[in-house]
């Protein structure tokens, strides 16, 4: 099964540049596992021990706040879901679910680890792209305080 997936990782930015092999041994350092719309992939609180790569389909991260489930985001094939509470070493800020049928490559904590310390262009990518996330959502957060600051003027 894993072999279906290595030339779809080579189309994706995450892996641009790889050659099926280089995704192959991406590919076996985790675990290939399906999942069923609605399927809740870990929760909110939970330790971290696994890390998500989307091969198809989209999850969820969600939170529940007042009795009902707030969607921070979708992630889409080729996203890397569950990555900061691993590298940073705290429980799941959110919780992720299937919101379709999916098809993810799940990492323990200790495959990820390893994987990123032997393989530098996929490290740098992680980083950056988690960075980003994050630098994005410090902006958002920003732009809605300064917006309720403002609105009570």
């Amino acid at each position: 099964m894993s072999e279906a997936y290595n030339e779809m990782l080579t189309k994706l930015p995450l892996f641009s540049g790889f050659t099926p092999h280089g995704t192959q041994s991406v590919i076996e350092q985790g675990q290939i596992r399906d999942c069923a719309a609605g399927d809740v992939l870990f929760k909110e609180g939970d330790a971290a021990t696994v890390v998500l790569l989307v091969l198809s389909g989209k999850l969820q991260v969600f939170v529940e706040r007042g009795g009902r489930d707030i969607v921070l985001t979708d992630s889409p094939p080729g996203q890397v879901v569950g990555e900061l509470a691993v590298l940073c070493g705290i429980t799941r800020s959110a919780s992720v679910r299937a919101a379709e049928k999916s098809v993810v490559l799940q990492w323990s904590a200790q495959q990820f680890h390893r994987l990123l310390l032997t393989n530098v262009l996929l490290s740098q990518r992680v980083f950056r792209d988690a960075l980003r996330m994050l630098i994005d959502k410090e902006r958002s957060l920003i732009e809605s305080l300064v917006g309720t600051a403002g609105a009570g003027i």
